[in-house]
């Protein structure tokens, strides 16, 4: 790492490019780290609006959750992966039947 130093203070760095990977490996982690910290009010807003909207019950909220989390392993251990930049298997599968979650976040604004 060279680091870019002016008037005495550092401003900045330039990293090798096996500098760039290893930190880019470990913000991806990071994410991991702070996607697990917080799914618990996730989770709780996704059920509420399968019960509220929906009607699932426990029983069926259980089973969404089980099938659910399952999912959210496999997206946290691609966050872990050195090819980040690889399209999520669900949203591949989901473009296959007509959706696309992508465009949909940037119609209802919720991709900003």
């Amino acid at each position: 790492m060279h680091v870019k130093k002016a008037g005495g203070k550092v401003y900045g760095a330039i990293l090798t490019a096996a500098e760039k990977k290893a930190m880019d490996i470990e913000i991806q982690k990071e994410l991991a780290e702070y996607d697990r910290k917080h799914i618990a009010e996730i989770d709780a807003t996704i059920l509420w609006v399968l019960h509220e909207q929906f009607g699932f019950g426990a029983q069926r909220l259980r089973t969404y959750y089980d099938a659910f989390h399952d999912r959210i392993k496999e997206l946290v251990s691609r966050y872990e992966m050195e090819d980040q930049d690889d399209i999520w298997l669900c949203t591949q599968m989901l473009k296959r039947i007509g959706v696309d979650i992508e465009a949909w976040h940037k119609e209802s604004d919720h991709g900003t």
